[in-house]
């Protein structure tokens, strides 16, 4: 009996303390204190959650007239979950629902649809449910699937699921029209080609196999036959700098002078890795001005990408679109495309949530002075393997391959028997610019930069 009366007497202060909360305008705090008096049965405590959705709601409806869209939704959720179902609650969902498909609707036109399916995922969340929803959100991943198509070399298909796009959205995006009309003009070059990267690779001219699987991937950088042939050639050519027979290498710091190593995949490609927290992007020239030379209409200088502790912030010298959009300074995302200058564009990566390192590629068609597949951003550590959460998809793998930084230089984890420069070795060993590591499964190479991204 003691027990009970307690219990109320404890009800009873908190409903008091709630009125109270509720009165300065504290919701969270009352919502928080009207628990024990909701709990032990008291009538007044079902008015005040009453008065307490049609404060939610107020305040939902002032943080929408001052655009502040995410804590009008918290508010709305909260007032919904205290039961408020009248037409006051009722207006403040329609309002931000509508307000919510423009947004989408908006991302498609810019030619964003990750983005587009985050906010109808977003939407579905929030318990949205009209008509218009789910074909966007089936056009979000058709359009996304268009450009793994495109990117394969698919284009014949990419061009189908396009097509699909357009009868799942209420009105046709100029952007998507554009699109589909340069994967249109990619289709003949494309296969014409292949068609001659396939009779050079018959007749083992490597040369001109590098060059042509080269172009290959310019129009369609996943291509798996150009990646595949291309891997034959460099092989096949085989640069003094991926010798086999052991050789005395004098250990060198992370990186060379300018914190930048080439790594070559046998079978995958090439890629320009910069160790350095900052890095600039510029036009290709006789001197090297800039981390990452592109041959293309940008400033000798245009931008630069700082790594922090809060991700990477984009910082523009010369005018930058991010997603379509101007952008002077800002911290990207994973999927975000950065443009440089007219139509030089990059897709930036980060694949492994746990990872601060990060992926560009270039995906407009433009190549730097090196025929490398990407620009990989090292933090900590790079992962290659076979799964879609690695900086470089090695699909032969069975399991990941680490690269990682470390007070003497860079090292290398791999649950398995390898060579580093024909000293046999398992697990975990160091790794020296210029060495060559094989297995079973993987053959890498590292180099020195130098100054070939200049000369080249």
């Amino acid at each position: 009996m003691r027990l009970k009366t307690h219990m109320i007497g404890f009800a009873w202060l908190a409903l008091r303390q709630a009125q109270e909360a509720l009165k300065q305008g504290r919701l969270e705090d009352a919502q928080r204190l009207l628990r024990p008096a909701q709990d032990a049965g008291h009538k007044q405590s079902w008015e005040l959650l009453k008065q307490l959705a049609g404060a939610f709601v107020e305040r939902g409806e002032r943080h929408l007239r001052h655009d502040d869209i995410s804590a009008a939704w918290h508010d709305l959720l909260a007032a919904e979950r205290l039961g408020g179902s009248d037409t006051v609650v009722l207006k403040l969902r329609q309002a931000l629902t509508k307000l919510g498909l423009a947004d989408v609707r908006d991302l498609f036109n810019h030619g964003e649809p990750a983005r587009a399916g985050e906010a109808v995922a977003q939407l579905r969340d929030r318990g949205v449910r009209v008509p218009e929803l789910e074909p966007m959100g089936e056009a979000a991943k058709d359009w996304l699937l268009a450009r793994e198509q495109a990117e394969r070399g698919d284009i014949t298909q990419a061009l189908h699921t396009l097509d699909r796009v357009k009868r799942l959205l209420p009105a046709v995006p100029i952007v998507l029209e554009k699109l589909q009309s340069t994967w249109q003009d990619r289709k003949r070059p494309l296969a014409d080609l292949l068609i001659q990267l396939h009779e050079a690779a018959q007749r083992e001219r490597w040369q001109n196999v590098v060059t042509l699987a080269g172009e290959v991937l310019a129009l369609a950088p996943q291509q798996v036959e150009a990646r595949r042939l291309r891997g034959r050639a460099w092989k096949a050519i085989e640069p003094v700098t991926q010798a086999v027979a052991p050789r005395p290498v004098a250990p060198a710091p992370v990186g060379d002078d300018e914190g930048q190593m080439l790594l070559w995949i046998d079978g995958v490609g090439g890629f320009l890795v910069c160790l350095k927290n900052r890095v600039t992007f510029g036009q290709a020239g006789p001197e090297r001005l800039v981390d990452v030379p592109v041959f293309a209409d940008v400033s000798r200088i245009h931008a630069a990408l700082t790594r922090d502790t809060e991700g990477y912030l984009l910082e523009a010298l010369r005018p930058v679109l991010v997603n379509g959009q101007p952008a002077d300074k800002m911290l990207l995302r994973n999927g975000d495309r950065v443009t440089l200058g007219g139509c030089c564009q990059f897709h930036f990566r980060q694949p492994v949530p746990v990872s601060a390192s990060a992926r560009l590629d270039l995906v407009s068609g433009h190549r730097l002075p090196l025929s490398v597949d990407g620009v990989l951003l090292m933090a900590e550590t790079l992962v290659l393997g076979p799964g879609a959460q690695s900086h470089v998809a090695m699909p032969d793998l069975k399991q990941p391959l680490v690269l990682f930084r470390q007070k003497s230089g860079l090292g290398i984890r791999w649950a398995g028997a390898m060579t580093i420069n024909g000293r046999a070795c398992r697990d975990r060993a160091d790794l020296e610019i210029g060495a060559t590591v094989t297995s079973d499964e993987f053959a890498l190479t590292l180099e020195p930069v130098g100054r070939s991204l200049a000369r080249r």
